[in-house]
């Protein structure tokens, strides 16, 4: 009895598992749902369609338009002065600079001149006779002649036979036997050709200078010019005359194009240029970076160079939301940005360049 009790206890039981699992399969499975993929977020900004003027990128030394390596013509000893010719020393353009030991030149000069005062002299009784016409002009010339200063320009001759006299005399040799003498007592004394500054001084006062020694340097303190070096691409923008505005310490010095180069380098495939620049701050070898503008041109959208795929294609914004890829037309390219057409007045450019885009792929647009 007790058995049959267990037996019917498992049946029931193996009924109601039976029964459960039919009731549990006859429910729906509840739908699967993946979770909504992110759409990229891009910027967009609207494109601008007007003239513009090419941009062409340039960046050099700059270098002093005056700048002169100064070397002694004579031999002496530098004597002291107010201003000694040291690096850093100002000075205004005929200012003395340097002032060498002359003395025993000058005391030599003096001699030739009284030689010469003596030639004249000698010389008048016969200007007196063959030449009574004349003899006042040269008499007056010998009158006022000063051994110490130098020589006033000789009475030109009133005719060949006077010429023949003068030089028959050794008058006209002597005359410019004195000239050359006094022309090299100058160059004891070194001017300033311009106003400027010195950069590099090799003598002191006291030093011995000799024939030939470098002395210093001198470097003008108003126009300066920057060489750079642009691609053969951006000649056909880039002429003489367009105006450069080159950064330093924040503000904006300006200049213009004055000398473009004919020929391009192998290596590199660019040509000099050279921009020229007036600033009262720069100085001699300065680095600078600049933007030269060139003639603008009509119709054009100026955007920076990465976005530019393939050289000829940009990502613009389509119904709000669809990247379309757009070929336009590349009219000018520099080092950072280009110019092209192809894009209608505010339409809206995709502003960064997105890794992985494709034609009609679906973004969220962010505007400014």
């Amino acid at each position: 009895m007790v058995v049959l009790r267990i037996l019917v206890g498992i049946v029931i039981i193996a009924i109601g598992g039976f029964v459960a699992s039919v009731l549990i399969g006859m429910k729906p499975e509840p739908p699967v749902s993946s979770p909504p993929k992110a759409k990229r977020l891009v910027e967009v900004v609207p494109a601008s369609v007007q003239a513009q003027a090419p941009v062409t990128y340039v960046q050099g030394r700059v270098t002093a338009l005056d700048k002169i390596e100064i070397f002694a013509e004579v031999s002496g000893v530098v004597q002291s002065s107010k201003k000694d010719f040291r690096a850093g020393t100002k000075y205004r353009r005929g200012d003395v600079m340097l002032r060498m030991d002359g003395s025993e030149l000058r005391m030599s000069l003096i001699a030739q001149r009284s030689a010469f005062l003596q030639l004249l002299t000698g010389a008048l009784a016969d200007i007196k006779i063959d030449y009574p016409d004349r003899y006042e002009t040269w008499r007056s010339y010998t009158a006022n002649l000063d051994v110490e200063s130098r020589l006033q320009d000789m009475p030109s001759p009133a005719s060949d036979q006077e010429k023949f006299f003068l030089s028959n005399r050794g008058i006209l040799n002597q005359f410019y036997s004195i000239r050359s003498s006094e022309e090299r007592l100058n160059k004891y004394v070194l001017t300033a050709p311009f106003t400027g500054e010195v950069t590099m001084s090799s003598v002191n006062p006291g030093s011995l200078v000799r024939v030939g020694q470098k002395i210093g340097e001198l470097v003008s303190g108003g126009g300066f010019e920057v060489e750079s070096a642009i691609s053969r691409n951006a000649l056909q923008v880039v002429q003489v005359g367009d105006s450069v505005e080159f950064m330093q310490a924040g503000s904006i010095i300006k200049g213009k194009v004055t000398r473009i180069s004919e020929s391009i380098d192998p290596t590199t495939q660019t040509a000099k240029i050279f921009c020229q620049v007036n600033n009262d701050n720069l100085r001699d070898g300065v680095y600078l970076e600049g933007k030269v503008y060139s003639q603008s041109v009509a119709d054009v959208t100026r955007i920076p160079l990465d976005l530019l795929l393939d050289d000829q294609t940009v990502f613009v914004l389509e119904q709000d939301s669809i990247l379309e890829a757009k070929t336009v037309e590349v009219i000018y390219a520099s080092s950072k940005d280009a110019l092209i057409r192809g894009l209608s007045n505010n339409a809206e450019l995709i502003s960064e360049r997105i890794p992985g885009a494709y034609d009609g792929m679906i973004v969220k647009a962010q505007r400014p």
